[in-house]
């Protein structure tokens, strides 16, 4: 890691933003909900190709998003988010169990970066700011 990198991510603060993307209207607003109630700012959207449009480098400290969704699944706009902010966390959200098993094994994506919905409350809040936790 240069110094650059270094400055970089020091420079970085948390700014308690996350940006939820899940085509689910109940979904999405249940994360929303959620995530406002405990301390969050949120941007959501149901539409990944409107999200990925609106998405700007160094807003948000994390993305939650839906895996499957019409369009753009969750890893390709994870990816095409990353080629604009190389910093920027994720955490995949799905409710099937079918996704979860053959991603959750996917080496190159760690699994306590998935949440398989449903789940409480208390331990989304635990995981999700433990994904924040990391980088501080």
């Amino acid at each position: 890691m240069t110094s650059k990198d270094k400055d970089s991510k020091t420079r970085r603060k948390r700014s308690n933003m996350i940006l939820v993307v899940d085509d689910e209207p109940d979904a999405n607003m249940t994360l929303r909900t959620l995530l406002e109630e405990n301390g969050f700012e949120t941007n959501a959207y149901t539409d990944p190709v409107l999200a990925l449009a609106g998405f700007k480098p160094g807003k948000f400290d994390l993305l939650l998003l839906d895996i499957k969704m019409p369009k753009m699944g969750g890893f390709e706009l994870y990816q095409k988010m990353k080629e604009i902010d190389k910093e920027v966390k994720v955490c995949f959200v799905t409710a099937s169990e079918l996704f979860y098993e053959e991603f959750r094994d996917n080496r190159e994506i760690d699994e306590k970066y998935f949440i398989l919905k449903p789940m409480k409350n208390e331990e989304m809040m635990k995981r999700i700011n433990s994904i924040l936790d990391e980088y501080e």
